[in-house]
């Protein structure tokens, strides 16, 4: 889960720095990020009325991470995040959604949480996931983890211990190995080895980990110019002016910690199979309001 969140605090680093440097500059980095729009009316984004929290103060974005070759292809959603700032209280949440979670889709029926995005791009991931959860998601970005491939290889790679079965599968030598942009986004996607999607989703926070271990040691200006070479991968439904006010508010918090969390909460769900996929069926009521408690503090 902290993979996208540790990309998008390197954008916060851009943002923060470009402010002192001046709006021109930031302008320029900015723009070289795609953008969305999303439909405005409640409706059209699945929050419902009697979902509604007259809370200002908290704001919901969703951050999804593809494992695609462009960040405009349609294709499932990889990774799924909801991030709630809650500038009440100074802090920031996450609350990852599983994937394989099997939810009703607007206009699809039951499927995997992770196929909206495909099925309709951000739009309909949105408001699967504010109809589903009681939500009320009104913007989000998006990650397309190709471009870590090249901030990889831009570091001189990742350093990372390489378990015998995961050697077997990605034809590398087992033990402490280093990997370059290619080999490192190999080893994230392998999901059918070990523990499944669980282990997947720790390779991934172990990728992510080392890049940010490695850009911690470089200059200011280096963690910007690697970072830059992420914002063509990234699309979003924000504005410039958006996107300035929440970094600098994040900024701000001067958090040292994240709130953490995941949907389908333990003990709510069952693993079945269903149309020959394999699925985890969440009580959509239980995890709904778990999740409202977590985000509403209530």
């Amino acid at each position: 889960m902290k993979k996208i969140w540790k990309i998008v605090m390197g954008v916060v680093i851009i943002i923060t720095f470009g402010v002192s440097m001046g709006m021109y500059y930031i302008e320029s980095k900015m723009n070289k990020m795609d953008r969305v729009e999303l439909p405005k009316s409640d409706e059209e984004l699945g929050i419902k009325t009697e979902d509604k929290i007259n809370e200002n103060e908290i704001i919901n974005i969703a951050l999804f991470g593809l494992d695609a070759r462009s960040v405009k292809e349609r294709s499932r959603s990889d990774s799924m995040i909801v991030l709630t700032i809650d500038k009440k209280n100074k802090k920031l949440k996450m609350t990852s959604l599983m994937r394989d979670m099997y939810v009703d889709i607007p206009g699809r029926g039951g499927d995997r949480l992770n196929h909206a995005y495909a099925y309709g791009g951000p739009a309909l991931a949105i408001k699967t996931i504010n109809s589903n959860f009681g939500l009320d998601i009104r913007d989000f970005v998006t990650i397309n983890f190709w471009g870590l491939k090249d901030v990889i290889d831009k570091l001189g790679g990742v350093q990372i211990e390489i378990k015998s079965y995961e050697a077997k599968a990605l034809g590398l030598n087992e033990g402490l190995q280093i990997l370059n942009g290619e080999q490192a986004l190999a080893y994230s996607r392998l999901r059918y080895y070990g523990h499944g999607d669980y282990e997947r989703t720790e390779r991934q926070r172990r990728v992510i980990n080392e890049v940010f271990k490695n850009l911690s040691s470089l200059s200011l200006n280096q963690v910007v110019s690697t970072i830059e070479t992420l914002l063509p991968n990234v699309q979003t439904s924000m504005s410039n002016t958006q996107i300035i006010s929440l970094a600098k508010e994040i900024y701000g918090f001067k958090v040292d910690s994240i709130e953490e969390y995941r949907l389908p909460v333990d003990g709510t769900f069952k693993s079945q199979k269903i149309r020959g996929m394999a699925v985890l069926v969440p009580n959509i009521e239980e995890n709904k309001n778990k999740l409202r408690q977590f985000i509403y503090n209530n």
